[in-house]
């Protein structure tokens, strides 16, 4: 087609325009990608993924000649006074460089048909040349967007961007790897755009201004006297709050809290593991030490040595296996900082690898907060929470740690982000009596966490139960129940308790054993997305009560809290607006009722009361 002569009436070509990508780009935003959508990974990606590979293989094939060419110049080793053959050097030579070539090819293929699109409905990557895969995840599946730096992809100034499906394995997550931390950043950018819905349709590269010689203006420059200004666009209200969630969390939100490298050492050096691993060894210590005492004289110097050799053997492992709990606690843990937003929790940390972490509230669908006896004397506490694709993940299971170690005081600060809403509103418990105040949200996680008996409405373990594996914790095992919320509280000397939020269940189960069938008790487990509560050997009754509650919210509370896609806020407030009309007729009324759900004038849903003595108590 030939170019369109100039119009004369047109204004003159040393006015700034605005220039466009073309329509045909479906995925434009993605910087590389071409005509259909398709953005390749940097090319040194392959090798990132493969330098151990490439480490192990230089090490072998270089040791055997490295060594031989040592000993003939300076002289020792086997090959000392050898004469040097260069025949079989440029043989071997040869042979490492041809090695090499077909390395660099398998990662040069690697690197070509490794490809992902950034579609109107879901994401995509293409992978492998001898095996190909093609793998896709829609945007209502897809809970969060993490950008992630290993220590050689960091260095290279690269990212990772990985993205995580709801009720999904170890298998399920996307990796984009690796992009540039910029490209990652706008790769990231759109992927939320989509999954907010700020972004429908073809996406088209933001526009920029530009002059007659094609090149855009100097940064903060203003147009040209007597040129007409381009004043930014109205961002779209779930644009705005969207960049707030996709934003570098190192440079955005507000500090809430860090954790002091001093703390983090002490707690990985307090940790369950490293003391288990301490205390095994120091009892067979005292195993060996003791055997050696009881053999007689002239089988003392041989039990001593065998003793020496079991020590070793055992000690060895022993040793490697805590250096590597050790360095994963600290490696995981390093630096880690909790920024506050509209828009949840942000996370940052790793030595080795640095993660950008975002926990919305919204995805939270329980908390668990433990505290091992070791920690008890400084307070301390572990925070992690519940989030679909998060808990499942096997090797990367940290990742669901919103605080590794802190305070009391640090733990209410990140609840009140993660579960704002501790659902005690209205409860009878909240109201100031002549004993002193009511229960407040803090008051109620206090008693999670350090109460026992039936305090602030907690059912335990009946006695007739404490004999089965329940001597010492019969009184502190048990539940509560508020009108958002499950709280569950389990050990003695491992303190912990779980908050499940109602309308996050999507499983109960019931279940009893021989030996519970005859003491009236039962098991009840309660699964979300990302985790679980299980509560054992409560009263059979209790159990089936807190059962009907749970599957009435399971099946009901679910489906209304549940979104395709994270709606635009004037979608959300049509939604509940006509929850609230169905609320008010007579069949929205009797449904909603049946299933445990009460919507009011305003439209807030208010769950069945706490479950108390065997009975289900109505607000």
């Amino acid at each position: 087609m030939s170019a369109a002569a100039p119009d004369p009436q047109a204004p003159r070509t040393d006015a700034p325009a605005v220039a466009h990508d073309a329509d045909t780009v479906p995925a434009a935003l993605t910087p590389g990608a071409d005509d259909a959508g398709w953005v390749r990974v940097h090319p040194a990606s392959p090798w990132i993924k493969g330098w151990s590979l490439v480490a192990v293989f230089l090490f072998v094939a270089l040791r055997d000649t490295g060594e031989r060419l040592i000993g003939s110049l300076l002289g020792g080793g086997d090959a000392a006074g050898e004469p040097l053959e260069v025949r079989a050097l440029l043989i071997g030579g040869g042979i490492l460089l041809g090695a090499l070539l077909l390395l660099c090819l398998a990662f040069f293929f690697s690197w070509w048909f490794t490809r992902f699109r950034v579609g109107e409905e879901e994401i995509e990557l293409k992978q492998g040349w001898l095996f190909r895969s093609r793998r896709q995840m829609k945007y209502d599946r897809l809970q969060a967007v993490d950008l992630q730096y290993p220590l050689l992809a960091r260095v290279l100034g690269l990212a990772a961007v990985k993205v995580e499906a709801a009720d999904g394995g170890g298998d399920s997550a996307l990796e984009l790897a690796y992009l540039r931390k910029a490209h990652a950043a706008e790769v990231r950018r759109e992927i939320l755009d989509r999954a907010s819905g700020a972004l429908v349709g073809p996406a088209r590269a933001p526009e920029r201004v530009v002059g007659a010689d094609g090149a855009a203006p100097p940064s903060g420059q203003a147009p040209a006297s007597g040129e007409a200004p381009f004043p930014p666009a109205p961002a779209h209200p779930a644009r705005v709050r969207v960049r707030g969630l996709l934003a570098d969390p190192q440079d955005e939100g507000t500090v809430m809290l860090r954790v002091p490298p001093g703390r983090l050492v002490g707690a990985v050096l307090l940790s369950d593991v490293v003391l288990g691993t301490v205390a095994v060894f120091a009892v067979l210590i005292a195993v060996v030490m003791g055997i050696s005492e009881v053999l007689p004289g002239e089988a003392t110097e041989a039990g001593q040595a065998g003793g020496l050799g079991l020590l070793l053997a055992s000690g060895l492992p022993a040793a490697f296996s805590l250096a590597g709990a050790v360095w994963s606690g600290l490696n995981k843990g390093w630096g880690f900082t909790v920024r506050t937003s509209e828009d949840g929790l942000r996370l940052r940390y790793g030595l080795t690898e640095t993660t950008s972490q975002t926990i919305p509230p919204g995805r939270v669908q329980g908390i668990h907060v433990i505290q091992p006896l070791a920690w008890r004397p400084f307070g301390w506490h572990k925070v992690k929470v519940s989030v679909a694709g998060y808990g499942l993940e096997g090797a990367v299971k940290d990742r669901d740690v919103a605080l590794p170690v802190g305070p009391w005081e640090d733990v209410l600060r990140v609840l009140e982000v993660v579960a704002p809403d501790a659902g005690i509103d209205g409860d009878p418990r909240a109201a100031d009596g002549p004993d002193g105040p009511g229960l407040t949200p803090a008051g109620l996680m206090h008693a999670a966490m350090t109460g026992s008996g039936g305090t602030h409405g907690f059912t335990h373990i009946p006695r007739r139960a404490r004999w089965w594996f329940n001597l010492l914790t019969w009184r502190r095992h048990g539940f509560t129940l508020t009108r958002t919320l499950l709280v569950v509280r389990r050990g003695r000397l491992r303190r912990s308790f779980q908050a499940l939020q109602h309308e996050r269940v999507q499983d109960v189960r019931l279940t009893q054993g021989p030996v519970q069938r005859r003491l009236d008790v039962a098991s009840l487990t309660v699964n979300v997305a990302g985790g679980m509560a299980r509560i054992d050997d409560l009263d059979r009754g209790v159990l089936e009560e807190l059962f009907e509650v749970e599957s009435r919210h399971a099946a009901v509370s679910r489906r209304l809290a549940d979104r395709n896609r994270w709606m635009l806020p004037e979608e959300l407030e049509r939604f509940e607006r006509r929850t609230a009309e169905v609320a008010q007729t007579e069949v929205g009324r009797r449904e909603m009722a049946a299933a445990g759900v009460v919507v009011g004038a305003e439209g807030s849903g208010e769950a069945p009361g706490r479950v108390a003595d065997g009975r289900e108590e109505r607000a």
